[in-house]
């Protein structure tokens, strides 16, 4: 039995246009290997870090203990350690790639979501042939799935999306031709392929139920008994429903089981009690208010046009569908239909999470590959219908190398002076206590220990929080982390101080965070911070007191630093004869140079000859500071300027620039400076990062780059 589909192939395209289609994709298909391999070896997990280390936490610690338990382990809200959500198909195999080859965990996980990527295009391709595309067409259409800037930078991360993509695109193929073929063979892959998409990832197959229920409705349909005798027997009605029961009843089953054992599982948590299904629900399927909430889909259409595609190709595809798909419509009117109807389904999880878009990505890029088929099938001449392809091939590539080519080169080693600090004076069996960070892994991923990580709205739940630490207890709890709000949270230092000896004199701070070690602990691990350089972090006196002079607002000359801090700025030429910090000074490589962490406010002093001046620049704010963010959590703007300061101390400013990312897209990425300074005698060039007109400094993530002056 099979249902009628409409058929979008014109006749079949000569052989050189077939070839033509096969080299192109050879080559998109290329520049995505390129895009998922640049920064591989980086430490760091660009895209959304909250949730890519909490993957990784459970995979550290799945290969840390050989626990390959179903209660698996992610040691970020004390014991007992698991807070199941997905089934740990991915992590699990993550491991063994890493055990098997000797790949370090971070590039197993890449290499993982990167190859159970490239295993969805098969299934994909097989779906567009049901649309009675030819192999010329679909390759064009799948061209348009490979520069999906989102499906180049997320296709490498550390995350179940791509794997829960897989098994859900093949589900969806396995199940159509096992009904209609009536194939026991494909009914099996349904259901093996149907398991995983419902527990790696319920989300996102879920979307894809979508599909299999208007496909399981309209053979029904098809198959009902009719009154005048013309339709089918109540018999091939049975049969129909019972192979669509026979792909669907074992994924709902298992499906629905685990659910329910997380459930069990996170209920046994008092962290995590409240992160159980039905707790979560509100959140996971949002409320009528959020479903229809102008903000939430202003978020997500922020989303769409930063992250999968940009304003001029939705146009140009807008326009090219409006000539010439208008005879075939239906089914990129089904795309994008089914496009938008998860995120209606799941708003807020799509508004906050981008990497969401994993799942229904490929069908907004269908829907325009289709649009691209109707092109070539068009009265056109071939070369103009070619550029236009090309054309939105081009501006698909361009938005990636400009938004997230950038974030995947910049170089780390993997997490900060704080978790490097952290992992020199604890020992891996270690458990620290956190404050202030929510519940993000970061922390602990990067310091590779476990943790309690209390999280925002239990902070000052003290019952709560006793009962946490009285299971701790036997656990060997060593530090106290108080982050931004919580520095100064005296009862709960007292507290710690209470149950495990913590000592109640802070041992050091880094830049938001003040850390409390053990009283045992204390001295050894106040030796070996003195001994060894971790930029911007303090060791703290026995008083808790500064050892040292702080080197945060006031202004430091670089004499003062010792040479291993001195690479702070090994990147500028000249170096600054003195410079200003609020928060503190680090940083990071980014396409082989280095850059300036310079969160405002931040000055720095050059003193150079007199005479007319080359001045050449980067700066940036990174994505960080306002990707996938809300007005009122992401950075409202950063002032970047240049002064001289003449002798008397009056000073001439010689550029200005303000970056403000979430009010004009175009400033994202990397900025360039390259002008011409006449400098008088005996003055200085200043370069300063200021908040922006409204003194805000939420989020004000900014970087000064290569700064030459010659």
């Amino acid at each position: 039995m099979n249902c009628d589909m409409p058929d979008l192939s014109q006749p079949a395209p000569d052989r050189r246009e077939a070839t033509i289609a096969a080299v192109v994709f050879g080559l998109l298909l290329g520049f995505h290997v390129w895009g998922v391999s640049v920064g591989w070896n980086n430490g760091n997990l660009p895209g959304n870090d909250f949730r890519q280390t909490q993957t990784a936490m459970t995979a550290l610690f799945v290969q840390r203990e050989h626990n390959f338990a179903l209660a698996y382990p992610t040691p970020v809200l004390g014991k007992p350690w698991s807070i199941p959500f997905e089934f740990p198909l991915y992590q699990w195999t993550v491991v063994v790639v890493s055990d098997a080859t000797g790949m370090p965990l971070t590039q197993a996980g890449r290499a993982v979501s990167a190859g159970c990527f490239y295993l969805a295009l098969p299934a994909a391709w097989l779906l567009l042939g049901r649309l009675g595309l030819g192999r010329s067409r679909r390759l064009v259409v799948l061209g348009m799935v490979v520069t999906c800037p989102l499906y180049v930078f997320y296709a490498r991360a550390f995350l179940i999306e791509t794997m829960a993509l897989m098994f859900s695109l093949w589900f969806l193929h396995a199940f159509v031709t096992a009904v209609e073929r009536r194939s026991w063979g494909w009914l099996v892959v349904a259901n093996v392929a149907g398991v995983g998409a419902g527990l790696v990832k319920v989300t996102t197959f879920m979307l894809y139920l979508m599909p299999a229920g208007i496909w399981a409705a309209t053979w029904l349909w098809r198959a009902r008994p009719r009154r005048d005798g013309t339709g089918k027997n109540g018999t091939a009605l049975g049969r129909t429903a019972g192979w669509i029961a026979a792909g669907t009843m074992v994924p709902f089953a298992a499906t629905l089981g685990w659910i329910r054992f997380t459930d069990a599982v996170k209920a046994l948590n008092p962290s995590s009690r409240d992160l159980v299904s039905s707790a979560m629900h509100p959140y996971n399927f949002g409320t009528w208010q959020t479903r229809f909430s102008a903000e939430i889909w202003a978020q997500h259409g922020r989303i769409i046009l930063n992250d999968l595609t940009t304003v001029p190709v939705v146009a140009v595809a807008a326009v090219l569908a409006l000539l010439f798909a208008r005879r075939d419509w239906r089914w990129p009117v089904w795309c994008v239909g089914l496009f938008f109807a998860v995120q209606l389904l799941f708003p807020v999880l799509y508004a906050w999470h981008e990497y969401y878009f994993v799942a229904n990505a490929v069908l907004l890029m269908t829907a325009m590959g289709l649009v691209l088929c109707a092109v070539l099938d068009a009265a056109v001449p071939r070369w103009v219908a070619w550029c236009l392809i090309l054309g939105l091939y081009a501006g698909q590539i361009s938005q990636y190398l400009v938004v997230h080519h950038p974030v995947q080169r910049i170089f780390y080693s993997g997490g900060d002076e704080l978790t490097q600090a952290l992992r020199a004076i604890t020992q891996p069996d270690d458990v620290l206590v956190i404050a202030g960070e929510d519940w993000g892994s970061m922390t602990p991923y990067h310091s590779q220990r476990r943790a309690l990580m209390l999280r925002r709205d239990t902070e000052d739940d003290w019952p709560f929080i006793r009962t946490a630490f009285d299971q701790l207890k036997g656990e060997p709890v060593v530090a106290l982390l108080l982050a931004d709000a919580q520095r100064n949270n005296r009862t709960l230092v007292e507290l710690s101080a209470q149950y495990f000896d913590i000592d109640p004199r802070p041992l050091c701070a880094w830049k938001n965070v003040v850390v409390y070690l053990r009283r045992d602990r204390r001295s050894g691990a106040a030796d070996v911070l003195r001994r060894r350089t971790f930029l911007d972090l303090q060791v703290l006196g026995e008083s808790g007191q500064a050892g040292g002079g702080s080197l945060t607002r006031r202004e430091v000359a670089i004499g003062e630093l010792p040479p291993e801090q001195r690479r702070l700025f090994s990147g500028l030429s000249p170096q600054p004869v003195r410079f200003y910090t609020t928060f503190g000074m680090d940083i990071n490589q980014e396409h082989g140079e280095w850059f300036l962490n310079a969160h405002p406010d931040t000055r720095l002093w050059f003193r150079v000859p007199a005479g007319r001046r080359q001045v050449a620049a980067e700066f940036h704010l990174v994505p960080g500071s306002y990707e996938n963010l809300a007005r009122g959590d992401a950075t409202d703007g950063v002032e970047f300027a240049i002064y001289e300061i003449k002798p008397d101390g009056s000073r001439q400013q010689v550029y200005d620039r303000l970056l403000n990312p979430m009010d004009n897209l175009g400033v994202r990425g990397f900025q360039r400076i390259a002008l011409e300074v006449e400098v008088a005698e005996g003055s200085e060039l200043l370069f300063e990062t200021g908040p922006g007109p409204r003194g805000n400094y939420t989020r004000d993530w900014a970087s000064w780059g290569p700064i030459t002056i010659k």
